[in-house]
């Protein structure tokens, strides 16, 4: 595969083509995007596009060169990524290293929240970057999960990133680039990859044997991920979704020990809560559709039945606000626990609420 053969990502392909082009590629490339977007692939094949010597713009796919950037054995390409803490050590051989990026680039996991770049390992790709080419026109260093530095390492970087080698080209991989140091962010040129188009996803699980409601759902939770389309799939939402009926449930009737269940459940995990509170906002915008007679745009395909039946519970219009208003609160870093508890008040019809007492919510805890 080269870049010209992945799907969607038109505007971002067109600005790679006009680089490699016109020979003029930045020194510093950041490419970003939510998950599921494709920034894994697409910063390998820019790169494969930038050391291949036979295909223009774009990589021949087929010489030497590019079959060892596929495999990470190319000696001008020197990547790096978060890895987990080895008792208590950063440090890990290079080979080790490589055979963790190309699990990671065949469709591996996120590395995990403990996980950073080591510093060591920036110091040592700043190290190489320092010596000549010797097969190809230019040196890559590729760091896939970049926004994972700590300021020490990424101002390991900055040298490179101020006084670039000739010759030498870095490309930053990250979810989150707002979490980059500015005097980082500043120096690269972005590539933004957006949503995957419907057609695209459903293409891809259709060859996987995704098949039936489970594909449609898959699709229209995915929003625009693969991976989190895949995941649909797979089941890995489902007992989310179970804890979000009994949530809307139990909240349309202010049932307060169901509510401190579920936050048991979460177990007061920031992630997880987060990740309840999206699938709530799916859940609840579902029913204001269909109070609104468009229900052929819910996403929860599979759950029309349960829709129907909640939605003479839950005042869907008040709840979609609280949700919206949620996630403004949790983007200023409020506790999610006490957004959750708000939307739990929430829920019951004509604005009654529960016998929780407020300070355990959020309204309750701004008043304190």
């Amino acid at each position: 595969m080269s870049l010209s053969d992945l799907a969607d990502q038109d505007r971002a392909k067109a600005v790679a083509a006009s680089w490699l082009e016109s020979g003029r590629i930045p020194h510093a490339i950041l490419v970003c995007g939510a998950d599921g977007t494709g920034k894994r692939r697409f910063a390998l094949e820019l790169v494969k596009a930038v050391l291949c010597i036979e295909g223009s713009p774009f990589s021949c796919d087929q010489c030497p060169t590019c079959r060892k950037v596929d495999s990470l054995q190319h000696p001008d390409l020197h990547t790096a990524m978060p890895l987990p803490p080895r008792r208590g050590k950063r440090e890990a051989s290079p080979e080790a290293l490589r055979d963790a990026v190309v699990e990671f680039l065949a469709g591996g996991a996120n590395p995990p929240s403990n996980a950073n770049i080591a510093v060591e390992h920036l110091r040592q790709l700043q190290k190489e970057l320092s010596y000549s080419p010797t097969e190809s026109p230019r040196k890559i260093g590729l760091l896939f999960a970049a926004e994972r530095m700590h300021s020490a390492g990424a101002n390991s970087l900055l040298k490179i990133l101020e006084e670039p080698p000739a010759r030498v080209v870095l490309v930053l991989v990250a979810t989150a680039p707002e979490r980059l140091l500015p005097t980082v962010l500043s120096r690269c040129q972005r590539l933004t990859l957006g949503p995957l188009s419907v057609d695209s996803i459903r293409r891809q699980l259709e060859l996987e044997g995704v098949a039936g409601e489970r594909l449609e759902l898959a699709v229209r939770m995915g929003a625009g991920s693969l991976q989190r389309a895949k995941e649909v799939a797979a089941g890995e939402f489902d007992e989310t979704r179970r804890l979000v009926e009994e949530f809307l449930a139990a909240g349309a009737a202010q049932q307060d020990e169901v509510y401190w269940n579920i936050l048991g459940e979460l177990g007061g995990d920031r992630g997880e809560i987060e990740g309840f509170l999206l699938i709530c906002g799916q859940y609840l915008r579902d029913l204001f559709l269909l109070a609104h007679g468009q229900g052929e745009a819910v996403v929860q395909v599979d759950r029309r039945a349960y829709l129907e039946s909640a939605s003479g519970t839950i005042d869907a219009a008040r709840a979609a606000l609280e949700i919206d208003r949620a996630a403004e609160t949790l983007a200023n870093n409020a506790s999610p626990q006490l957004v959750l508890t708000d939307l739990w008040r929430s829920l019951r019809r004509g604005g009654q609420t529960s016998t929780m007492p407020p300070e355990a919510s959020l309204a309750g805890a701004r008043r304190k």
